[in-house]
This record gives structure tokens, C-alpha cells and sequence, in this order.
């Protein structure tokens, strides 16, 4: 592999795979893109140099630890809830059809298993026509011509977050659960080593929700989920309210158990510093 002068035996490279045709090329981050075109000239595409700008990004904001969020616009539940089941459901709404997975939603479509109208639901399909230079400047990115734009403007917020979660693995929400109720959620899984070398059996799923409740106070729920079951902590800011979820610990054990999770240990304690 031909590196430029400077670069010397022992030296650590970070490299973004760009190509294997018609020869194996990279991207050296920290170098500007076209200058590294220059030095060794290479061909690269539009796509190529904006995802180049996109993931360098991604990783400044993950090596400074600030997090891209996913952020809902309206409240999850739009009306008075009938049956408490129905709020998973709209959870999981929430992030499925985010626009996160809409790649990989378009394969599920192609090979039958998601319909035309499932795809239409995600943010891609509910674009507005927008002046693709100004959203780019307010991204900090460069401004392409418009027949070379990868994407549509709009987009480019939810493609950083997308690869931001690639980096990071960690997927960050923040909205509205119901009017004037913020909720942030985080979602991760924890193994070590490459992925497609860990079994299912050892992976840990880690959810973690908090709100802040006008009676209440601030409730932080942990869960983590695996192969043997469910571990939930509940923490309160509250007295009264960590002695109400305490009382109500044996209700929701039964309550999951019956919906056919096996639940391994329900643990709340009172942390005023929440």
C-alpha cells in the first residue's frame, strides 16, 4: 500500500474502506479527502466523499462524547391510553419506523417481508423539497452540486445519527411520551470481541428510560435482557414513590411472566440524588 512520506513504521492508521474494485482503496481519516486523491491518485465518488465528511463527524461527536439523539417531534400517545399493552407497541413504533432502519427495512420489503406501506410510514418518504446547499452549510458539510447530492438534504441529520450508532452502538431517544411528558431512552447490547463471533447466549441487551414526573419525581428504569430472562431496577428521586413501586413490585413480575417473560429480578431503591 503506497502512504505518503510522512507516515513511518510503527505509526497507527485509522482507515474507512472505500472500495475493492477495480483495486482496494481506503480513506485515511484525519487527512484532508482531496488531498489524499492528489497524493495517490484516486477516484472518488460523490457518495464516497460525503460519507468520508459524514463519518468523521460522527466519530469527533463520539470521541467527544456528545451523543446524536433521536428526536420525536409529537408525543407517542396522541389520546387517552385504553389498555397499558398498547404502549409497548407504540415504543417500538417509535423506532422502527424513526428512519433509522430504513435500509435494511427496503431489503425486508424486497424480499417480502415488509410492505410498500410500512416503508412509506419512515421519515425518507415524508420529505420536503429543500435547497440542498443552505441544509449542507448548516450541517458544516461541503457543498455539492445538486445532481451529486447522495441523499436529500433533510436526510443528513438522520445519516449522521445512523452512523453515529454504527460507532457507537448505542441508539439514543428523546421526545414526548404523552403531552408535556419528555422521556429519554437509551438502547445498546454489550459483548466483547466481533460480533459475528458471540453467540446469542452471552449478548446483553441494556435498555434505560428516565422521566420526570410531576408527582412522582424522577424514575430511571434499567433493563437488561438476555438468553436467561429480564433484570429490572427501578431507581426514584422519591421516598414514596420508590415504597409505591416496591408494593407494586409482585403485580408486574406476574404481569410479565404472564405475557410469557421470564423475569429474573425486579430491584428498586430510592437514590435522592437522581
Amino acid at each position: 500500500m503506497h502512504l505518503p512520506e510522512k507516515f513511518q513504521p510503527g505509526n497507527k492508521l485509522e482507515l474507512v474502506f472505500l472500495s475493492s474494485e477495480p483495486k482496494l482503496k481506503f480513506l485515511i481519516l484525519g487527512e484532508a479527502p482531496f488531498e489524499k486523491i492528489k497524493e495517490n491518485n484516486a477516484s472518488i465518488s460523490a457518495t464516497g466523499r460525503f460519507l468520508g465528511v459524514l463519518l468523521q463527524d460522527a466519530l469527533k461527536h463520539a470521541s467527544t462524547s456528545t451523543t446524536q439523539s433521536l428526536t420525536s417531534s409529537s408525543p407517542i400517545l396522541t389520546g387517552m391510553l385504553i389498555n397499558s399493552s398498547e404502549l409497548s407497541g407504540l415504543l417500538q413504533k417509535a423506532i422502527v419506523q424513526s428512519g433509522l432502519f430504513y435500509e435494511s427495512h427496503q431489503a425486508q420489503w424486497i424480499n417480502g417481508k415488509k410492505t410498500l406501506e410500512n416503508l412509506h410510514q419512515e421519515p425518507q418518504n415524508k420529505l420536503m423539497s429543500v435547497t440542498v446547499d443552505s441544509t449542507a452549510a448548516k450541517a458544516n458539510l461541503p457543498a455539492l452540486p445538486g445532481p451529486d447530492m447522495p441523499i436529500n438534504a433533510q436526510n443528513i441529520p438522520l445519516v449522521l445519527q445512523q452512523l453515529n450508532i454504527l460507532e457507537t452502538g448505542h441508539l439514543f431517544w428523546h421526545g414526548e411520551v404523552w403531552q408535556n411528558q419528555s422521556m429519554q431512552w437509551d438502547i445498546y447490547e454489550r459483548f466483547h470481541g466481533s460480533r459475528e463471533n458471540v453467540p446469542d447466549s452471552v449478548i446483553q441487551w441494556h435498555t434505560q428510560i428516565r422521566l420526570s414526573m410531576p408527582k412522582l419525581g424522577d424514575i430511571t428504569a434499567r433493563i437488561t435482557l438476555n438468553a436467561q430472562g429480564i433484570h429490572i431496577k427501578l431507581d426514584a428521586s422519591q421516598l414514596e414513590t420508590a415504597s409505591l413501586l416496591r408494593n407494586n413490585q409482585l403485580p408486574l413480575a406476574t404481569d410479565m411472566q404472564s405475557a410469557g417473560l421470564t423475569i429474573q429480578s425486579i430491584e428498586v431503591q430510592h437514590d435522592s440524588g437522581k
